[in-house]
């Protein structure tokens, strides 16, 4: 019987150390989380993969770390800073300043203008009605079609 005992107790302080680990990770505010930055001072939040999202309105400044797939569709300017293998659409009507790795894509489908810099090897198209404006970093090489 004893022995029983002590096995609930064991599994009980388990339980409460998860619990309270859990709770001091999700205890932070999720305003404080940091997806949308100010265009204006710059991607000056860091996210990765699907953390990073921009609001279907209004501007938005992101730096993205990895697995990033980057979407500005609204009607807001967005700047975008990522790494290596980044994919970035910029669909919509605001204005793109996009900052990207080796290895990434963009797509400047909508009527923003796009500006952007390719630290590596990358590919731009540029489909859309706004003006586009490539910048390849020395050593890079930069496939680019409609600019």
């Amino acid at each position: 019987m004893r022995q029983h005992i002590r096995s609930h107790h064991v599994v009980a302080l388990s339980l409460l150390a998860l619990l309270w680990g859990g709770i001091a990770a999700c205890g932070d505010d999720p305003a404080d989380d940091c997806t949308v930055g100010d265009p204006h001072e710059g991607p000056t939040c860091e996210c990765n993969g699907a953390e990073c999202i921009c609001p279907s309105s209004g501007d938005c400044a992101i730096f993205c770390t990895a697995d990033c797939g980057l979407q500005c569709a609204g009607s807001g300017s967005c700047d975008f800073d990522c790494g290596p293998d980044c994919d970035i659409a910029c669909t919509g009507s605001g204005n793109c300043t996009l900052t990207v790795g080796h290895g990434s894509t963009v797509d400047c489908t909508g009527s923003g203008d796009c500006d952007v810099v390719c630290k590596g090897d990358c590919d731009v198209r540029c489909p859309g009605s706004g003006d586009c404006v490539v910048h390849c970093e020395p050593g890079a090489v930069c496939t680019t079609d409609g600019v």
